[in-house]
């Protein structure tokens, strides 16, 4: 099933708080009109929760409205009961402190939230969430997501093994988490290969930073450059390696040779002081 859009979300929202208020207020009339006093003043909390939860900063002005409607009605068609007028008052009141209170967790939960977002997508570090259970991937903040050749939106609510193929290594990292979920942090890290939208493999270092209601946060380090350097380092200095051997071995010929040459020379000018006719050299066998 596809996510709504946008727009239809925001439509979506505007018609569950407009059918909730009209359910109140319809129930109010026939309450009223039927002598009961009961029930119906419940009816308005669930409007103004909406409201409070969906448009936080609303909310205040919104149960001030409804609270006004159901006042206003209580005072036209209760037939001026200083009873039913009385603990009409008091639900008002009960109706502005729950618009006040629920807006301002609400715009502060939001704030915490934006904050958190603002962390994540800024981060220089990959962050990454998934399911313990399902496996499927919660979030991925826009750093992480561009080290694999992702779009962010591509890979949220997929399973982790798009990107993560190594099964086996997977479920020994969730195993290690589930049996010990306080473990410190360094003691986690681990070196993994994650897999590419080009198909190509990177290199990660990850480490879990938080295990809470089913779902392991884990940062990631892309090392795969680093790695590249390291090996490039290394097969240089081997090659290094290589040609000093080389090189070695052809000063200890030439040294040889050199050496055999000063032997001769020295047993030419022997011969030639002692007045000996020069003979040809024989080899020792």
């Amino acid at each position: 099933m596809e996510p709504l859009s946008v727009e239809n979300a925001e439509v979506l929202r505007l018609f569950l708080i407009i059918i909730a208020s009209i359910v109140a207020f319809l129930t109010t009339i026939f309450s009223l009109m039927n002598g009961i006093f009961a029930v119906f003043p419940f009816h308005y909390i669930l409007p103004i929760i909406l409201v409070v939860y969906l448009y936080p900063e609303r909310g205040v002005l919104f149960s001030l409205g409804v609270g006004l409607m159901y006042i206003s009605l209580i005072y036209l068609m209760g037939n001026s009961d200083p009873t039913q007028i009385a603990i009409a008052t008091a639900w008002f009141a009960i109706f502005i402190t729950i618009g006040v209170v629920g807006s301002s967790y609400a715009i502060r939960l939001r704030e915490e939230r934006t904050r958190v977002r603002n962390i994540l997508d800024n981060s220089q570090d990959g962050i990454f969430c998934f399911d313990i259970k399902d496996l499927h991937i919660r979030e991925i903040n826009p750093k992480c997501s561009l080290w694999l050749g992702y779009d962010r939106q591509d890979l949220i609510n997929k399973e982790i093994s798009v990107i993560w193929t190594d099964k086996e290594e997977l479920q020994q990292f969730v195993n290690d988490v589930k049996l010990e979920p306080k473990l410190e942090q360094k003691h986690r890290e681990r070196e993994v290969r994650f897999t590419r939208q080009d198909g190509t493999t990177a290199r990660f270092f990850i480490s879990p930073m938080l295990v809470t209601r089913g779902q392991i946060l884990c940062s990631a380090i892309d090392i795969s450059r680093s790695k590249i350097v390291d090996e490039e380092i290394i097969k240089t200095l081997d090659d290094l390696e290589r040609q000093v051997r080389e090189r070695t071995a052809d000063l200890e010929h030439m040294n040889e040779k050199l050496r055999a040459e000063i032997l001769e020379c020295r047993r030419f000018e022997n011969t030639v002081l002692n007045g000996h006719p020069l003979l040809p050299r024989r080899d020792d066998s």
